[in-house]
């Protein structure tokens, strides 16, 4: 949570933690993670602003609680367009979707990696889309050490989901990384998913299982999806009438203080 003038507040509401945090001297994007690389593991937030084509980065250690912000000619390698609206944090690391070249149809997942402090494109995708309006994707993290992407068409609203055959590792390079198709959902009474949307995916003794928390327009509600197999189970979330974010919270052992 974060004010612009007041500064912010980091919860881990697993550990019951909060620690106040420093307002940033200009307004930013901003993210959090940690240096998976050390052996002691402090969380630290990265925000970046451009003017006059000089790029400006700010960092701040909770353990000083004060912003460090150096210029730079350039903050890594950034994608044409990006999806901020499908982020997740892995190994202190955050990792987002998007193309670089629209005509050739691939897509990436780009990360920000707080050992180095840099952007950099991590891996390809295994989904492809000629048109950047004919799919929406999702990334979400997959067994608490993978990735799972999912992908839907905005023609036939089938939805296709692969995820990473083996875990991602502190300091992977995403050279090595492999894909397998996880699951098909083709279902009339799925809506189409847009923006702020979550979901994850298990395979466990009850099958495989792929759970989405989303939104719909007509009614005005927020919905719980569950299917497995042939069985789709669709759950209302009371009180909740207009759009709103989702995230799925993986708890963290790692302090904030």
């Amino acid at each position: 949570m974060y004010d612009y003038d007041e500064g912010g507040v980091v919860w881990n509401p697993f550990l019951r933690q909060t620690k106040r945090i420093a307002a940033a001297e200009s307004s930013c994007g901003k993210e959090m993670g940690y240096d998976g690389s050390r052996p002691e593991k402090s969380y630290k937030i990265i925000g970046s602003w451009s003017s006059n084509s000089i790029h400006r980065v700010g960092v701040l250690e909770f353990a000083t609680n004060t912003w460090n912000v150096t210029h730079r000619t350039s903050f890594g390698e950034v994608l044409t367009s990006h999806d901020n609206s499908s982020r997740v944090s892995l190994n202190g690391n955050v990792y987002w979707t998007g193309y670089k070249y629209p005509q050739t149809g691939q897509y990436f997942i780009e990360m920000l990696d707080f050992s180095k402090e840099v952007i950099k494109i991590f891996c390809v995708l295994p989904c492809k889309g000629k048109k950047c309006a004919s799919h929406h994707r999702m990334l979400s993290i997959y067994k608490g050490d993978r990735f799972s992407v999912l992908q839907q068409c905005t023609r036939t609203s089938e939805i296709k989901i692969w995820v990473t055959e083996k875990k991602i590792g502190n300091g992977d390079d995403g050279d090595n990384v492999v894909w397998i198709k996880f699951m098909t959902v083709s279902r009339p009474d799925l809506p189409m998913l847009f923006s702020h949307t979550s979901y994850f995916v298990d395979d466990n003794i009850y099958g495989k299982s792929f759970v989405l928390c989303c939104n719909t327009k007509k009614p005005r509600q927020a919905w719980v999806y569950i299917v497995r197999g042939d069985m789709c189970k669709k759950i209302k979330i009371d009180g909740v009438l207009c759009k709103f974010q989702s995230s799925v919270y993986v708890p963290s052992l790692i302090s904030i203080s």
